[in-house]
């Protein structure tokens, strides 16, 4: 794997008066996975947008030793991918949108078949290929919309909060897929459940990092969380109460695991 790593610097942003960002600063260790997570309109979007190369502002972002600006703009692009939430395709066959990016890149349609056989292997994509993408379910739909940003290979495939939209098995097996493909996933999420995902959690709030670290330690610090207005994932929320009876004596995120410890 491509050394990968993330570093913000005293970043400002605003649109016209608003300002999202006032001194952001958060560290992303080489090679980690990260749910940026935080209230409706704190900027976890914009922030997407800001790594995507897609605005300008104040202060540093580093990624890879690769600093985003204007005049990186295409180097970024092999860095990072956005799927953002929306109801946008290029094309209207689910095959077709799925090799368009690659064709777009002078892929051989030699090895084009062999990343849609790669797929097919992972997520048994056939019964769909010559489907319209508007009649499939919203998981196959939103599947296809990842996977079209997955083929291309970034070092950070960014998901704007389109996890939500698929079933567990389905979340499961494209985490499995991007670890084969070593793509590292960038997960905005309302879902506290979903940020169990990923390696580490920045939480935003008011323009700088409320909470950032190792994703269990965020989540150990209830009461910042909650604060927040946020919940904690169940099975944390869970372990912490069972905690002040004395019935467990550290958090469990695997719901079979504390069972047993349970009756032990």
């Amino acid at each position: 794997m491509i050394v990968s790593y993330i570093r913000l610097k005293n970043v400002h942003f605003s649109y016209d008066e608003t300002q999202v960002f006032k001194d952001l600063n958060f560290y992303l260790p080489k090679n980690k996975t990260l749910s940026i997570i935080g209230p409706s309109g704190v900027g976890k979007t914009t922030l997407l947008r800001l790594l995507n190369n897609e605005l300008e502002y104040n202060g540093e972002i580093d990624i890879s030793g690769v600093i985003v600006d204007k005049t990186n703009f295409d180097i970024i692009k092999r860095y990072v991918s956005v799927v953002y939430d929306d109801n946008i395709f290029i094309k209207e066959v689910v095959k077709d949108e799925l090799r368009y990016s690659l064709e777009n890149m002078n892929v051989s349609p030699k090895q084009i078949n062999k990343e849609i056989r790669e797929l097919n292997e992972f997520f048994n994509i056939n019964k769909i290929l010559n489907k319209v993408i508007e009649s499939l379910s919203i998981n196959d739909k939103y599947l296809v919309k990842i996977l079209s940003y997955a083929l291309l290979k970034p070092s950070y495939l960014c998901i704007d909060g389109l996890l939500g939209y698929l079933d567990n098995r389905t979340k499961i097996l494209l985490l499995n897929y991007l670890n084969t493909k070593e793509i590292l996933l960038i997960n905005v999420t309302s879902d506290m459940d979903d940020a169990l995902y990923t390696d580490y959690t920045l939480c935003l709030y008011d323009g700088i990092s409320a909470i950032d670290g190792k994703t269990i330690d965020v989540f150990k610090e209830e009461k910042i969380i909650k604060r927040l207005g946020l919940e904690l994932p169940f099975m944390i929320d869970l372990s912490i109460q069972l905690q002040l009876y004395g019935l467990i004596n550290r958090v469990y995120l695997n719901k079979e695991t504390m069972v047993k410890k349970l009756w032990k």
